[in-house]
């Protein structure tokens, strides 16, 4: 009798342990709610590294590193000057709407751009950028040339300046203008 008395008593304790843990509130695993700062800081931090070098890599498809032209601008300038008639001081070119298409380059549509409007465009910057997404500009040649430059002006050390030589009769882009551009050109901005 003993045997069935300790059998059965086991079997009794392991029923209502089963029934406590199945059907009770036993031991359940709740989740923190409180979160460690620092933790969350830190994998923030390397989040925003990861992502901006993600994109500086792929910004990096859109820009081409350049040599300076050989010949000095001033240079560029003055014989310029001896071979054109000069334009007015007010000239700015004609209100148009300007595309600018995928895959192609600023400095090149500025240049198409130049030709068409019959004066001669000089880039004096390191770098030139390929259009990601195709873009349009309503405004006169002058004033597209101050937008175009002040686009690109934060990918510089140096503020990124526009003017039009009307003498010349040439649009100069440049980071670092010369003390004959700035006596001789006007600053380009928008009109």
């Amino acid at each position: 009798m003993w045997f069935w008395i300790k059998h059965l008593s086991l079997a009794f304790i392991l029923i209502a342990a089963a029934a406590y843990f199945l059907l009770g509130d036993g031991p359940v695993y709740k989740k923190n709610d409180k979160t460690n700062a620092a933790a969350d800081g830190l994998s923030q931090f390397y989040a925003n590294i990861r992502a901006a070098a993600e994109r500086s890599s792929n910004e990096d498809e859109y820009v081409i590193e350049l040599d300076m032209p050989s010949t000095d601008i001033n240079s560029a300038l003055q014989q310029r000057s001896k071979s054109v008639k000069p334009s007015t001081t007010k000239w700015r070119g004609e209100v148009k709407s300007r595309r600018f298409v995928e895959g192609e380059t600023l400095k090149t549509i500025m240049k198409q751009y130049a030709d068409e409007e019959g004066i001669e465009f000089l880039w004096y910057l390191h770098k030139d950028y390929i259009v990601k997404h195709n873009f349009r500009v309503e405004d006169n040649f002058v004033a597209t040339l101050y937008q175009l430059g002040k686009a690109i002006d934060s990918d510089f050390e140096f503020e990124v300046k526009a003017y039009f030589c009307h003498k010349q009769r040439t649009a100069v882009i440049t980071e670092k203008p010369s003390q004959f551009v700035r006596d001789n050109c006007i600053l380009a901005k928008a009109y």
